[in-house]
């Protein structure tokens, strides 16, 4: 079982959320009971689709209360009922609370997902509004259990949170052809996002989020073949996207996520990438940038047209002098050791390996980031203040 948020645009006045969730129960439907309390009174019938022999369903929860919290169950009397979840919708007011996370892929040591459970178990005691995931969310998307098996292990946190992800290089098909770059099958099955699911936005309370696909980024570079390219379909999409974001009075921070860093020590530094996608970003003013793909973690200097601030280390940052770009490190792929501290663009980063994860609290005009590692100590805080433009 799992949350997203579901529409591109909020048509009421809190965002509607999608439960998604498998069975492999080949009865007739089955639903979501919900409400205010544990009770919930309310039932919305799922829309069935069939997977790997199994089944995943999905309903659309509208009209929900800002602010609120909802108590929820998946299944029907004749399939059984899951247990009892329950989750806090949009706030109408204050500030609200995000988790990021990456790189949970499968690989050495997290064969199993064990790592990531642990990070997950960790986040969801700071209860966030929701989750965003910057990718590599399987070691091998070809293998539908994987899939399975990541969303399985990190339940507790998905049907709570809703989890928003952008896909990893590891998420997408390696080989170069035809489909090069396009994401595996089961990610379109298993999750439901927003508009094509691949480059996406939403709106939470003042926030403009976009999540965007930066595919193979360093094999593509050899062939010519590095997502948003200028001119491209997607790079005009990302345009008008921060453009509608950047002109709405109603929002006040612009927060993209990708899987390939635009800054980065070492051989995640893809040029081609940086080139195609920084224009974009410093042209629309976006506060924050955040990525994965390098398994440690780095916060590197605010930067405006290409130059990077002056302010070395400063915890306390104002949004108007440009873009802050992260490296969120990893939430149970393997650690990569550190290094970049003399990079000229850096502001952190610290001097071991180690796991981690990321807590937004967003308000009308401050945005604090608190890093934490795999023993919940607190790795590294910055604050962004906004005085109104608009």
């Amino acid at each position: 079982m799992h949350l997203s948020l579901a529409a591109t645009e909020k048509s009421n006045a809190t965002a509607p959320l999608i439960v998604t969730w498998c069975s492999d129960n080949t009865g007739d439907k089955q639903f979501v009971r919900y409400g205010l309390t544990p009770g919930r009174s309310t039932k919305m019938e799922a829309v069935k689709n069939e997977y790997d022999g199994k089944f995943v369903f999905n309903a659309e929860l509208k009209k929900l209360k800002p602010g609120a919290k909802y108590f929820y169950s998946c299944g029907s009397d004749k399939a059984g009922w899951s247990a009892v979840y329950s989750f806090s919708t949009e706030p109408d007011k204050g500030t609200f609370r995000v988790a990021v996370i990456g790189d949970t892929q499968n690989n050495e040591n997290n064969e199993e997902f064990q790592k990531t459970k642990g990070i997950v178990d960790l986040v969801k005691t700071y209860s966030p509004h929701l989750t965003l995931h910057m990718g590599d969310i399987v070691n091998d998307g070809s293998q539908k259990s994987s899939w399975t098996s990541f969303l399985s292990e990190t339940q507790d946190l998905n049907a709570t949170s809703p989890l928003m992800p952008v896909l990893g290089n590891h998420d997408v098909v390696n080989a170069k052809g035809e489909d090069f770059q396009e994401p595996f099958h089961d990610f379109h099955s298993l999750f439901n996002l927003p508009g094509d699911e691949i480059n996406y936005s939403f709106t939470y309370m003042n926030v403009r989020f976009i999540g965007i696909n930066s595919g193979c980024a360093q094999a593509a570079a050899e062939i010519d073949q590095v997502k948003y390219k200028p001119g491209s379909p997607e790079f005009n999409w990302l345009d008008n996207e921060l453009t509608k974001a950047e002109n709405d009075v109603d929002i006040n921070w612009i927060i993209v996520w990708m899987h390939y860093p635009v800054n980065s020590f070492g051989w995640s530094n893809v040029a081609r990438w940086k080139e195609n996608i920084l224009p974009l970003l410093e042209k629309h003013k976006v506060d924050l940038c955040l990525a994965g793909h390098r398994h440690v973690y780095e916060r590197h200097l605010q930067a405006k047209n290409g130059i990077p601030g002056k302010n070395q280390s400063g915890s306390a940052l104002d949004a108007g002098e440009g873009t802050i770009f992260i490296t969120n490190g990893t939430a149970g792929g393997s650690p990569t050791d550190p290094g970049g501290k003399d990079m000229p663009s850096i502001a952190f980063t610290p001097d071991k390996t180690m796991y981690n994860f990321a807590i937004m609290d967003i308000g009308n005009d401050s945005l604090i980031y608190y890093v934490f590692d795999q023993d919940n100590a607190l790795i590294d805080k910055f604050a962004i203040s906004k005085v109104a433009e608009k």
